[in-house]
């Protein structure tokens, strides 16, 4: 006599044995079996539901954006500006990366990198003493004849930075306005220009000058930035960067010290 027993895979025959023993423990054997599968694949799902979870959680925490655009802007002078002086706001290229994290739904801190190229050109009217003498006869002559003179300077700002931006931010629906700080430190640099000058009967035409070595070779900077998000990987920003310090070493005679007031208009793109 024969009993058959199904299983999920096959059909087994067992023999029917006086006290059922082999079928009593292939029937316990199998009911192991079925709760120990039951067992691993209800783990399986907790621990993949959870990772899947926690892997969306971190994801929304923090993102990584590439980012590039133009920089405009000038290095200006906030008081004591000359009568008829001009100036042309210069524009070049930006580009680098921002690190933003979120330590709550609305708060973020964005830690950033870029290169960026800043300058400007302008026309101021000069005016002091000058020593006459010794622009005739050269620095050695003796007795100096400092006389009033007046002229004009034509002049260009041409520098390259790295900046390294740390701003907290506030997160609207689809906006959001940042504020910080930005250290900025700075690879190449030139100012540069001429000057033409007029002294009693002496006029110094299209005198020519490089003042690069007086430029400081750092920025400090606050900085404020608006932004808008345009989809889940594009956003489009502004921000503005004002020197908390003056550009030159030494103020050049005849015009005041100027410091950086540039603004960087950039689109991002979540890369992470």
């Amino acid at each position: 006599m024969y009993f058959y027993v199904q299983t999920n895979t096959y059909l087994r025959e067992l023999p029917v044995i006086s006290g059922c023993s082999p079928l009593s423990n292939y029937i316990q054997k199998l009911m192991q079996y079925n709760i120990l599968t039951t067992k691993f694949f209800l783990l399986f799902s907790f621990l993949l539901t959870s990772s899947c979870v926690f892997g969306q959680a971190v994801q929304k925490r923090y993102h990584l954006d590439m980012r590039s655009g133009i920089t405009t802007g000038s290095p200006i002078i906030i008081r004591n500006i000359p009568d008829g002086a001009t100036g042309k706001p210069g524009i070049g290229f930006n580009a680098g990366l921002e690190f933003t994290y979120r330590i709550f739904p609305r708060i973020s801190i964005t830690l950033g990198a870029a290169y960026a190229e800043k300058g400007s050109s302008f026309t101021s009217p000069v005016s002091g003493k000058y020593d006459a003498a010794r622009g005739v006869f050269g620095e050695r002559f003796p007795f100096p004849l400092r006389v009033k003179y007046t002229g004009s300077v034509a002049a260009n700002f041409n520098m390259t930075y790295i900046d390294f931006p740390v701003m907290t931010n506030v997160h609207f629906k689809k906006w959001q306005m940042g504020m910080g700080y930005q250290y900025s430190t700075m690879l190449t640099g030139k100012f540069d220009g001429a000057v033409d000058v007029k002294a009693l009967l002496l006029n110094f035409k299209d005198q020519q000058f490089d003042e690069s070595e007086n430029i400081k070779d750092y920025d400090h900077a606050l900085i404020l930035k608006v932004g808008r998000q345009m989809s889940k990987r594009l956003l489009v920003a502004v921000n503005i960067a004002v020197s908390t310090q003056r550009l030159l070493i030494q103020p050049e005679e005849g015009f005041s010290n100027p410091r950086n007031v540039f603004a960087n208009l950039l689109v991002g793109f979540r890369i992470l």
